[in-house]
């Protein structure tokens, strides 16, 4: 089995409910745009946790501005898909 069907991006979903555009969090998080387009678009095939962790500290200052009551953790940009459910995406 192919790894690449073992994960999925959430990130849109995120940008969407925090009302932040893709290039507005990359500035934020000082990485690259293109780096937020591929994860959005699922086009991502590896990440640094630095760049996981600036996402994520990026995302939960937008969170923080916006008065959401949640951290935004890995698990709601990354999911994780068990091999015997990998042939459903």
């Amino acid at each position: 089995m192919n790894v690449h069907e073992r994960y999925h991006f959430k990130l849109g979903d995120i940008l969407e409910e925090l009302d932040i555009s893709r290039n507005k969090l990359a500035v934020e998080a000082k990485i690259r745009p293109a780096t937020v387009i591929d994860m959005v678009n699922g086009k991502t095939k590896r990440l640094e946790l630095e760049t996981l962790v600036h996402i994520l500290d990026a995302l939960n200052r937008f969170a923080r501005q916006r008065r959401f009551t949640r951290t935004i953790t890995l698990a709601d940009i990354v999911e994780y898909i068990p091999e015997d459910e990998a042939h459903e995406y």
